[in-house]
């Protein structure tokens, strides 16, 4: 039994890393990768990401974005594809109301209450953005990280 629920546990793990990656993605869409130049195949596989680079490079490294932004300058097409990170901040403590409990006092052979306060953990969620990056006629043309 405990073969079964390690393994279990072993092959949940592995799914759970292995599903968002480069590779879990190449598999996914091996036509699209097989598109991909020599170069670009090569940068995918290292996930190095530079300037001049498509948008499938990108996708194959990243992933899908958390945002698109799309906007037409000058006439030409551009759009930034932002990346984000959710992480949750406990906030503090605070009274959410009282607990009754109640006794028997054997020395007067009466039941006695009293009031426990009960406070619980107040958690607030918060996303941050993690990076951006601007593509000008599915081209990458800048790459911005931000610190956390």
């Amino acid at each position: 039994m405990k073969l079964i629920v390690s393994a279990l546990a072993l092959l949940t793990a592995f799914l759970m890393v292995s599903c968002n990656s480069t590779d879990s993605r190449i598999k996914k869409q091996p036509e699209r990768f097989a598109a991909l130049s020599l170069v670009e195949q090569t940068a995918v596989q290292n996930k190095t990401l530079d300037i001049g680079h498509s948008t499938d490079v990108v996708y194959f490294i990243m992933g899908e974005p958390d945002r698109i932004k799309r906007q037409v300058k000058d006439g030409r097409n551009s759009e930034a594809w932002v990346y984000t990170r959710i992480y949750t901040q406990m906030e503090g403590s605070h009274l959410a109301g009282y607990e009754r409990r109640v006794f028997y006092d054997a020395q007067h052979k009466v039941y006695r209450v009293y009031y426990v306060p009960r406070y619980v953990h107040t958690y607030s969620e918060h996303q941050e953005v993690v990076s951006e990056i601007e593509f000008e006629d599915g081209k990458v043309t800048a790459i911005t990280e931000y610190e956390s």
